[in-house]
């Protein structure tokens, strides 16, 4: 790395005002408040539920008993989704491990090739701590590129923060070394924690409104930079890096505009496909300035219908806090898919490494990874520690927001005859009806069965197909979707 790309980058960790609760008496939580509220850690017991775990690219990992509670129709319809973009896809059970033991499996699977992990519900949060600098504050947070990171050394050598030097342990990582590169990317998907609902229909409608997402996309996608006063000269920069995914980006950084009444009344009903707020927050909340703040009861009971966000805005993913803002955008709304964020204070940096790649069509998941390779480049410094270790992603990882922008998947013509399925999703065999020739196709393009009127299909694999019917003149094309 230049010399002159390690001042650019150290000037933007030197000059960008640091996100911030700032309430003078929040107090965020600690580890040791954290283990007080789970179970004591057991060995690890993997529990496969569906699918060949060895040698799979793609890993949903479920809390013990999870499977039980969730519609089995929409897991397998989860699945059946991802493995239709072309990932080979597990879900499996774990037991509370310790996050070391979680981790050290996680890097024999990646031995066998996998690529990513998604864990749903109450799965163990490695911590981290790390003494600030120059006007910053220590702190203890969970980390989830623990799970990223499968080859580094993450050493607990400190009691307390490093910077009070009482040498010991106290099951807090402290210390970074060795090859920090990611290896695989994670996502998460926490509902215990929004407590006016019910954790497993949470799920069950976050994975039905995946489905729908996946099948029709958003019509006229459009994105919000939304930038409160501490940052406003950069948000010209800002937005130039969201425009690698959206091409309609509108701005909103002038002093006298941006407030907790104009973002929640007007901005948050009005339909954009993602958000970016820029703004100094706590868990469960942004704190505009001027105010009012607006708070994950707002979110909860009025619903915002927007897919993703990339909340700039202090500790607003911590998933281990009742209430986590992140949590609620993704999971608590009719709409939400994503969030990603930071369990501390500090956000992401660099967003052009992030847009890029998902303007590239790649999936959240992947961006994500790209990022954090970007960030670790060139030495893990003391700025990056402190501005990044907290960072997470809330939801499916693998979902890639520009998929229906650059054409992934096709739309369907207006015209042709009628197709008619005896099921959709439908178990291993299915009668496609219609009048004519069909082709079924997947999603590759690639056409894997054919048939003329009403005829029953076999063979076809998991995965999410195309049938066309009709001439090239007047033609129909359904989806349609082969579970386990």
């Amino acid at each position: 790395m230049s010399l002159l790309l390690l001042l650019l980058i150290a000037g933007v960790y030197d000059d960008t005002p640091l996100t911030v609760n700032p309430d003078p008496d929040f107090q965020p939580g600690t580890y040791t408040e954290y283990r007080l509220g789970q179970p004591v850690f057991t060995d690890l017991r993997v529990m496969p539920v569906t699918g060949e775990v060895r040698g799979t690219e793609f890993l949903v990992i479920m809390e013990e008993h999870m499977s039980d509670s969730l519609d089995s129709d929409l897991v397998d319809q989860w699945v059946a989704d991802i493995e239709s973009e072309g990932n080979t896809t597990a879900v499996v059970e774990i037991t509370y491990a310790d996050p070391a033991e979680i981790r050290s499996w996680l890097a024999g699977l990646y031995a066998d090739g996998l690529e990513g992990v998604v864990f749903v519900g109450d799965i163990p949060a490695p911590w981290s701590c790390t003494t600030g600098g120059k006007d910053k504050s220590n702190e203890t947070f969970p980390s989830d590129y623990f799970y990223m990171d499968l080859d580094g050394v993450w050493e607990d050598n400190w009691i307390g923060y490093p910077g009070i030097g009482t040498a010991g342990q106290d099951s807090v990582y402290d210390d970074w070394s060795g090859d920090l590169f990611p290896e695989i990317y994670a996502g998460r998907i926490t509902t215990s924690v929004i407590i006016f609902g019910d954790e497993y229909d949470l799920i069950d409608a976050y994975l039905s409104r995946l489905h729908e997402w996946r099948l029709n996309g958003d019509p006229s996608p459009r994105a919000l930079c939304y930038v409160d006063d501490d940052w406003a000269s950069w948000g010209n920069m800002y937005r130039s890096a969201m425009l690698n995914l959206y091409d309609d980006v509108e701005l909103v950084n002038q002093v006298d505009s941006t407030n907790g009444t104009d973002y929640r009344y007007n901005r948050l009903q009005e339909g954009y496909t993602w958000i970016s707020p820029f703004v100094h927050s706590g868990p469960t909340g942004h704190y505009w300035s001027p105010g009012p703040p607006t708070t994950s009861g707002h979110i909860w009971t009025e619903k915002p219908p927007t897919r993703f966000y990339n909340l700039f805005s202090c500790s607003n993913c911590r998933f281990t806090t009742n209430w986590c803002m992140g949590c609620t955008y993704a999971f608590g709304t009719d709409k939400g898919l994503a969030s990603v964020g930071s369990t501390k204070s500090g956000a992401m940096l660099q967003f052009a490494q992030f847009y890029a790649p998902l303007g590239n069509g790649d999936s959240l998941g992947e961006a994500y990874k790209a990022w954090w390779n970007y960030i670790i480049s060139g030495g893990f410094s003391q700025s990056e520690q402190y501005w990044h270790l907290g960072m997470v992603l809330l939801g499916d990882p693998t979902i890639m927001p520009a998929m229906h922008i650059l054409g992934i998947e096709d739309d369907t013509p207006a015209q042709g005859p009628p197709i008619l399925f005896s099921a959709n999703p439908a178990r291993g065999a299915v009668t496609i009806s219609t009048t004519g020739d069909f082709t079924v196709f997947d999603m590759t393009g690639r056409e894997v069965a054919e048939g003329r009127n009403s005829e029953t299909i076999t063979g076809l694999q998991t995965g999410v197909y195309l049938v066309r019917a009709g001439s090239s003149d007047s033609a129909a094309v359904e989806k349609l979707c082969i579970v386990r």
